[in-house]
């Protein structure tokens, strides 16, 4: 199968484009030229708020998977633009681009963020009430991937909680920074937090059954297991 993948140099992009490269031909999409090359893995240098550049691009594709996001998620608003451009105006670009090119498939991953907080089990019938502009940035694009479902089949997984080797930045790699320099360790909230982690090879799993799906489906990707932090311990 041919696949154009972006974010490849992402925390997920990383071990999924491995995964990808032993079966697929793939065309991996990041802002800058890796420092190791993959072998049969062909790279397109772009940044996705800007236009496509079609020259670069295959004529013809067989999948798209968007997994690229802005750098700039949490910097509202002042990086507001860069959000957009790479959560809306990119995933356009690249759907119009997947419809050109005669893809059978576009699968985008999207986060379980798009339901607010809960501290109940969410399902993909639930309502979703995005909370921040980077969440509805996300759900904008999920609205947008549904209108080309009469050209191919288009797979939305909304991740929860993905974490592993190589992660930076995000609620795990953080706590378990606390940890190690045995600092104290306080979650907002008088309740503390309920989350289902999943960890990244298990989410990688996902996307083959995605690329073979015959119809167009919306999935919750989450850990089977819930854990629970009370507010603050030591």
């Amino acid at each position: 199968m041919k696949i154009l993948l972006t974010g490849a140099q992402g925390f997920l992009g990383q071990h999924l484009l491995r995964r990808l490269a032993r079966e697929h031909e793939v065309f991996a999409v990041g802002r800058r030229e890796p420092v190791e090359p993959l072998r049969g893995v062909s790279w397109i240098r772009h940044d996705l708020t800007q236009p496509l550049e079609k020259a670069g691009l295959p004529d013809e594709i067989d999948s798209v998977i968007h997994l690229a996001q802005s750098r700039h998620y949490k910097e509202f608003p002042e990086q507001a633009t860069d959000i957009f451009g790479v959560n809306v105006d990119g995933t356009f670009r690249l759907l119009e681009y997947a419809r050109t090119a005669r893809a059978q498939s576009f699968v985008f991953t999207s986060t379980g963020g798009v339901y607010g907080s809960s501290y109940e089990r969410v399902v993909e019938t639930d309502p979703v009430t995005p909370i921040d502009f980077y969440l509805t940035s996300k759900y904008a694009a999920e609205l947008l991937i549904a209108n080309y479902e009469r050209f191919f089949r288009t797979v939305v997984l909304r991740l929860f909680f993905v974490y592993g080797p190589g992660q930076e930045g995000m609620l795990i790699p953080r706590l378990l920074a606390r940890v190690r320099a045995d600092d104290p360790i306080t979650i907002q909230g008088g309740n503390g937090i309920r989350i289902n982690p999943i960890y990244v090879e298990d989410a990688v799993d996902v996307f083959e059954p995605a690329l073979r799906l015959d119809q167009s489906a919306l999935v919750n990707v989450a850990g089977d297991e819930t854990l629970h932090s009370a507010s603050s311990w030591s």
